[in-house]
């Protein structure tokens, strides 16, 4: 080959080396420019891809004990010896018969205004010089409405002995029988301290029969107390 020719060859190869290098050099540049251009977030371990979360146990919360409230127009709870009191009430009749009247009593404040209760009766009489005794038990209820007020209701089963004409001796023989007698009526109550009470009450009864050891008006003067202060 002549030598002008294979001069041609070898600088056309050079010239072809030279734009190859060129285009590679350009291209790299763009490849690594597009990988950092690329997003990238945190690596995941898959210990925390699996990991579940913790779920919290409720835990029991101990019992408060609030205290109990009264509210305005109620009464706080008492035991019931706190509510039950103990008294009595006496009587003094005069006149054709002598008659005088002891009543022990055992009740209940339901309320502060309401009271019932249970008690016994004992009367001594005499008539034309001669002694008579009865005895017998009763039931009461008392509404307080006013201050000083009271509504009484009550009911006596008694015992009594009565003198008896036997005219076949012209002289008084002595019988007993029983009885029940109702009586109602108004009283004045006036408090001894916080919780004991004095009254006064006027009563009618209901059963004036010959055989009641009570004439109308009834008057008897009581008194009650509370067994705890």
């Amino acid at each position: 080959m002549p030598l002008r020719y294979s001069y041609k060859l070898l600088v056309l190869t050079l010239c072809c080396l030279l734009g190859s290098t060129a285009a590679m050099a350009q291209v790299e540049p763009d490849t690594v420019r597009r990988k950092r251009e690329l997003p990238t977030g945190p690596t995941v371990e898959p210990q925390q891809q699996q990991r579940q979360p913790r779920v919290t146990q409720p835990q029991t919360q101990p019992e408060v004990i609030r205290p109990q409230v009264v509210r305005p127009g109620e009464e706080a709870p008492q035991a019931l010896i706190d509510r039950m009191f103990w008294g009595g009430s006496f009587g003094l009749q005069f006149g054709t018969f002598t008659n005088i009247s002891l009543l022990p009593v055992l009740g209940y404040r339901a309320t502060e205004t309401f009271w019932l209760g249970i008690g016994g009766v004992y009367h001594y009489r005499r008539f034309r010089g001669d002694s008579m005794h009865n005895y017998g038990g009763r039931v009461f209820a008392q509404q307080q409405v006013f201050e000083n007020f009271v509504i009484h209701g009550e009911f006596e089963q008694l015992s009594v002995e009565l003198p008896l004409m036997n005219y076949n001796t012209g002289v008084y023989e002595f019988s007993r029988r029983f009885i029940g007698i109702p009586m109602a009526g108004l009283g004045y109550r006036q408090k001894i301290g916080e919780r004991g009470a004095a009254d006064i009450l006027l009563l009618y009864n209901f059963n004036d029969s010959y055989a009641s050891p009570y004439s109308n008006p009834v008057i008897r003067a009581g008194f009650s107390f509370p067994f705890r202060k």
